[in-house]
């Protein structure tokens, strides 16, 4: 190993000069080190003595503090780095996340006003919107669903019913299966399963109709033809569901209460006594509110089926994709807006 001397008078006028001489010396050993000891570490010092590391990584070394210098390291840089790198990064991404939220957000709250304007805009100018596509609509949306929802209202409503009667008939209280039943379908279950019912099975061939459309380019199309696609895509379905909900829970309280009857038949309570009780429980603020969390429940899985379907990016997995997420986050809304509607009506 062969130790180079620096010179110690390297300035601007003769450092590219004594650089040259350096590197050609280095050049022609294997390894090399530098005898510092008269040598100022001034700019032009360091600049030269950084460009040989650079130049001859594999033949020259420093010591690790003049290393530093050279190079202008200071000791708690590489720490300072390490601590600070990671909580903005962090907060970029929660931004980020925030920040998109917060566009879909205004997003779900256009298509909302925007369907309730245009739909009764639609009262008074019938334009961009099919004949009969309501009537077509309220067909699958209500009439094609009030037997997956009679069977799962009574199913539940009797499930409900047979736990309830088996605890009460050890305090002798059978005689109150009609007045549960009656209470527990009208204010909740009732507007509840409908609802749930609807978002899986209508929310999400909504979301699918939407979305593939979107994937092929129809609702630009409708928008190059002038035609709000608004209007023409969710004025039928509003008013389908705004008519059809009301009825489809109904439905679902009458086959929860028919099963809460089957299970006091059981425990030997005459059906006279069950309907005399049914009807002296039955109120008609809770079948108003009942009709009002039901078309509620009805507009959010239209807005969330078709915010879902507007947003499709991509191809047919998109659309899938969006399916999913539509059932998922309208049964959240739905669930959330019944709390709600409870936090307010009964507390």
């Amino acid at each position: 190993m062969k130790t180079v001397k620096i010179p110690s008078d390297i300035d601007f006028k003769n450092g590219d000069k004594i650089y040259l001489r350096l590197a050609e010396e280095i050049s022609q050993n294997d390894e090399v080190t530098f005898d510092l000891s008269e040598v100022k570490l001034n700019s032009v010092t360091k600049a030269v003595l950084r460009k040989l590391c650079n130049n001859f990584p594999e033949k020259v070394s420093l010591p690790d503090d003049i290393e530093k210098e050279v190079n202008y390291i200071r000791d708690d840089e590489s720490q300072f780095e390490e601590k600070e790198s990671v909580p903005p990064q962090f907060f970029i991404r929660v931004g980020e996340y925030v920040y998109a939220l917060y566009g879909k957000a205004i997003f779900f709250f256009v298509i909302m006003v925007d369907m309730i304007y245009y739909s009764f805009q639609f009262l008074f100018n019938k334009k961009f919107v099919l004949k009969h596509d309501t009537t077509r609509n309220a067909y699958y949306i209500g009439y094609k669903a009030i037997p997956i929802v009679f069977l799962l209202a009574f199913l539940i409503g009797f499930t409900i019913a047979l736990q309830a009667a088996i605890q009460l008939a050890k305090m002798g209280g059978q005689t109150y299966i009609a007045m549960m039943s009656t209470m527990i379908m009208t204010k909740e279950l009732g507007p509840l399963i409908t609802a749930i019912i609807v978002a899986g099975r209508t929310g999400s061939s909504i979301t699918a109709e939407i979305g593939t459309m979107v994937v092929m380019e129809e609702v630009d199309a409708l928008k190059t033809m002038g035609i709000k696609p608004f209007k023409f895509l969710l004025v039928p379905k509003f008013w389908a569901f705004t008519l059809v909900m009301p009825v489809l829970t109904m439905i679902a309280n009458i086959a929860g209460i028919t099963g809460g009857l089957i299970v006091s038949t059981i425990y030997n309570i005459p059906v006279n006594a069950f309907i005399t009780q049914m009807l002296d429980s039955l109120l008609m603020k809770d079948i108003f509110w009942g009709t009002v969390k039901s078309i509620s429940f009805a507009w959010v899985i239209l807005a969330v089926g078709s915010f879902k379907g507007l947003n499709v990016k991509g191809g047919a997995d998109a659309v899938g994709i969006a399916t999913t997420e539509s059932v998922v986050v309208s049964i959240f809304m739905v669930v959330a807006l019944d709390a709600i509607f409870s936090i307010i009506l009964y507390t």
